[in-house]
């Protein structure tokens, strides 16, 4: 029996509408790529005008699953609270 690893990689493009809101979703998150909790995946995020992309590299798919979670979670969460804060 032989087990194989299989790595991930992925980039996600999100478009907000706005390119302040992807500039300050990206300084929030910024931090979260250089403090991971785990050395098996890797991520960086930057914004496009009002694109926020992300890409994550992970060793293997369950890490690259929790990355992307972790990530889009945190995105989802954000964006929520400015467009709430924007309508007050």
């Amino acid at each position: 029996m032989s087990l194989r690893v299989v790595s991930g990689r992925t980039i996600i493009e999100m478009d907000l509408g706005l390119s302040e809101m992807a500039q300050t979703i990206l300084c929030a998150l910024e931090p979260e790529t250089e403090s991971v909790p785990s050395e098996r995946a890797t991520t960086t995020i930057r914004a496009d005008e009002s694109k926020l992309v992300l890409e994550i590299l992970a060793e293997d798919l369950t890490a690259l699953r929790a990355s992307m979670n972790s990530f889009l979670a945190w995105i989802s969460g954000a964006k929520r609270a400015l467009e709430y804060v924007n309508s007050h």
